[in-house]
């Protein structure tokens, strides 16, 4: 008798057992769903490796998060809460022309609601796309959604809504959106100062053979500067240097003052964006209050330059050469010295102002090979994917425009002729990129501009035609390159 109940009882606990795995695989002793799982490149789901994770460690078991990238229509993702997140973190930034979406081949629904963020920090997130109502017409049905923008992000967020009690994702899918080259708008670009005799580019060509005189007088700080610059009122006295204002060099650290260098200035904002490390190994603080920059001669040879502490300033005792926020001696104003020390040698800009861009980024870089392209030649996607692809390969991007006092966008910015920016990608506004005005602030907006001068260009239709571009070579920095180029964020001044 209590044998055949025995039976009875555990053929029952079978049938049990068989029933619930209809609903869901039972876990293994010791089971657990994480809420993460680290995805390869090779599944095609996403470009990159990274990690894919979830807000909730709750899932079913065998409907954890990693079946979202699995290449596997037969498993799905299935969470049990109505609102959830989904996030990706890669190994490196993307830029996404669009993403899909799988439905589940069991039970289970899509939600029919969400918004697609990205971020370079997972703190700061741009919205990218927003979805409301969708559906999906059965299992297996892939949708694919575009995305307008090319900007690179590390990290995406899906923010998901649901009327299913039963959200649930097959797959999604992120398809590579970044432009690689511009090979084919070369064709337009003018001005290439490739030299065939020296790697300091056309302008250094036939110039004054660096001699030991030289040498020692450029490594000498008592060997003031001879180059003159158009404000005559400006005198030489000491100043107090504070290398790196911020802690580490920054384009904040770049406010013109009273010299027209402002093209010298956008190359020295430009190197501050994309190599600050780079600018640190070429100053050297001598602690006697003297400063010896690494920079090269007309023959593209390394030569030291060493500067003293009197600096360029007014009548009050302000300092007239370029300074950091507030006012402060920093190296943006230790390299401004050392350029017109370096051309008091070699006479190729025997007055500071005006000196071009391509003139100015040799000196430091070693390098002088540049090309541009002239105002109302790139459209405004042609202009975007030239611009983010070249300072996501590391090349100095300075541009001006051809008119003066255009709004730009919605305002209150507006253009200024005649004078030089640097261009950074841009955050927080509908722009992938911004122009930053090395004055600090904005033609059109407060001194104390709190993004710092830079100006979104977005497609108002009459903003971009207007602008050129000069695009040099980084040279000797490019070993600094960062791995992410992340959108100019001004520091706390």
């Amino acid at each position: 008798m209590m044998m055949k109940r025995f039976t009875f009882l555990s053929i029952l606990t079978l049938l049990l057992a068989a029933s619930c795995a209809k609903d869901a695989p039972e876990a293994p002793e010791g089971g657990k769903v994480y809420p993460y799982a680290s995805v390869s490149a090779e599944t095609g789901n996403f470009p990159c490796g990274g990690v894919i994770s979830t807000q909730y460690a709750d899932s079913p078991y065998g409907s954890d998060i990693s079946k979202l990238a699995d290449n596997d229509l037969s498993t799905a993702f299935v969470s049990r809460h109505s609102q959830f997140y989904v996030l990706w973190s890669g190994k490196k930034a993307l830029s996404l022309k669009s993403y899909t979406l799988v439905s589940p081949g069991g039970e289970g629904a899509v939600p029919d609601a969400w918004v697609f963020s990205g971020s370079n920090d997972n703190k700061a997130w741009i919205q990218l796309d927003k979805q409301k109502g969708e559906t999906f017409s059965g299992p297996g049905v892939k949708k694919e959604y575009k995305l307008p923008s090319s900007s690179s992000y590390k990290y995406y967020r899906f923010t998901f809504s649901a009327s299913t009690s039963t959200p649930a994702i097959a797959e999604i899918i992120f398809a590579d959106g970044a432009a690689k080259d511009i090979n084919d708008l070369m064709p337009r670009s003018e001005g290439d100062t490739h030299s065939a005799s020296t790697p300091m580019g056309q302008f250094c060509e036939n110039r004054h053979k660096t001699t030991d005189e030289d040498l020692a007088w450029l490594s000498n700080p008592a060997g003031e500067p001879t180059v003159v610059v158009e404000d005559q009122s400006l005198t030489w006295h000491d100043c107090d240097v504070t290398l790196y204002p911020f802690g580490a060099p920054v384009p904040a650290d770049v406010n013109q003052h009273g010299i027209g260098d402002c093209s010298a200035l956008a190359v020295l904002g430009s190197m501050a964006y994309l190599y600050p490390e780079f600018i640190r190994s070429i100053i050297t603080d001598n602690g006697n209050r003297t400063y010896t920059v690494k920079m090269f001669d007309p023959e593209g040879k390394r030569i030291n330059v060493t500067v003293s502490s009197q600096f360029l300033c007014n009548t009050d005792m302000n300092c007239g050469a370029v300074t950091s926020k507030h006012d402060v001696v920093c190296w943006s104003t230790v390299l401004e010295k050392a350029i017109m020390k370096w051309n008091s040698v070699y006479h190729c800009n025997n007055l500071l102002d005006g000196i071009a861009t391509e003139h100015t980024s040799p000196l430091f870089v070693g390098n002088g090979d540049s090309f541009a392209f002239s105002n109302h030649v790139l459209n405004y996607e042609d202009m975007e994917r030239a611009v983010t692809v070249l300072l996501n390969q590391g090349w100095l991007v300075i541009g001006g425009f051809s008119e003066n006092d255009v709004v730009m966008g919605d305002g209150p910015y507006k253009t200024v002729s005649y004078h030089a920016f640097t261009f950074v990608l841009d955050e927080g506004t509908d722009a992938l990129y911004g122009m930053r005005n090395p004055w600090g602030f904005a033609n059109g907006g407060d001194y104390d501009d709190p993004r710092d001068g830079v100006a979104p260009i977005v497609d108002d239709g009459r903003t971009q035609p207007l602008i050129d571009l000069r695009v040099c070579h980084p040279g000797a920095a490019l070993e600094y390159k960062q791995r992410t180029l992340l959108p100019y964020t001004p520091p706390r001044w």
